[in-house]
């Protein structure tokens, strides 16, 4: 996925600043994708040059003015296109540092490979705290602004995340225990 179609498509339900998208990414995409503030504000200004947006500038009282986006009728049809389009292949293309080292697992010290492992461990188990923390957002999210159809399909993205991450940290007991019975092999 291009950050584009990401905010085309959260643009397809309401009108959103820059700040508005990074937070809504944060909230509900970042599990899929992850970007930064500044790569949100460069695409939005592509995206205006390309007319798949409008923008326009709400004067507040008491706050700085804000700029709000719009999807276009060229950026709908670009978004429709694309999400309707499938790449051949469905399975993300893999680049994991760590599970490399792991491979690598003879030439690290077994303190070492246990403490990474404990590591990731605690960063899946904390990566599941964020993935429930997005359901509840969705569901509540849902309710308010009325988007009971779309938390459907929302809620089957956030079980696949959860199911991924569950494995990782079930992997990550069994390696664990592994290494520990290796050490006593060699004892």
């Amino acid at each position: 996925m291009s950050l584009r179609f990401g905010m085309l498509g959260l643009l397809c339900y309401q009108d959103m600043s820059g700040y508005e998208l990074k937070k809504t990414f944060d909230t509900s995409l970042q599990f899929m994708w992850n970007t930064k503030t500044s790569q949100i504000y460069r695409e939005l200004q592509r995206m205006e040059e390309q007319n798949h947006v409008t923008s326009s500038v709400e004067v507040q009282d008491k706050k700085f003015d804000r700029k709000v986006y719009s999807i276009t009728n060229r950026g709908r049809d670009a978004f429709h296109e694309w999400v309707n389009k499938f790449p051949k292949n469905l399975i993300a293309p893999i680049r994991d540092e760590f599970i490399i080292r792991v491979f690598f697992g003879e030439q690290i010290e077994a303190n070492n490979l246990t403490f990474e492992i404990q590591r990731f461990k605690k960063q899946q188990e904390e990566e599941l705290e964020t993935i429930l923390f997005i359901e509840k957002e969705a569901e509540k999210s849902a309710v308010e602004e009325r988007l009971e159809d779309s938390l459907f399909y929302w809620l089957l993205t956030i079980k696949r995340a959860k199911k991924g991450i569950i494995a990782e940290i079930d992997w990550a007991n069994e390696a664990l225990e592994l290494i520990k019975n290796k050490g006593r092999e060699e004892q």
